[in-house]
């Protein structure tokens, strides 16, 4: 039996993936906030967080990949207690609690 033509023909879209990067995120929908987030009043740019791009709040780094953190995304090692971002630490939810470890301490726990 052969296969069922598309019933959309040509006048369906192209489903392509699309990239959104630094420049995208800057232009879009919330551009507003996000340049209130990322520049000071004054003008001047402020480091931005590695993982939300939010403005950076303190002076956490990530102690493995070490890029700047705001208050909302450090996670503290549960082994060694060293600060990791949300790409460089593992959650583990195997107890009844989650604990994090960072990509040095999750090579031992396996």
């Amino acid at each position: 039996m052969p296969k069922r033509g598309c019933p959309f023909a040509d006048a369906a879209p192209l489903q392509l993936k699309v990239r959104v990067g630094q420049r995208e995120v800057s232009r879009g929908v919330c551009a507003e906030r996000y340049s209130q987030e990322v520049f000071d009043p004054s003008g001047i740019v402020s480091i931005a967080c590695s993982s939300c791009v939010r403005a950076v709040d303190g002076k956490a780094v990530c102690s493995q990949c070490e890029r700047a953190l705001c208050g909302r995304c450090v996670r503290t090692c549960w082994g060694c207690g060293s600060v990791a971002c949300t790409l460089c630490g593992l959650v583990d939810c195997s107890d009844m609690y989650e604990k994090v470890l960072c990509t040095s301490c999750a090579m031992f726990e396996t």
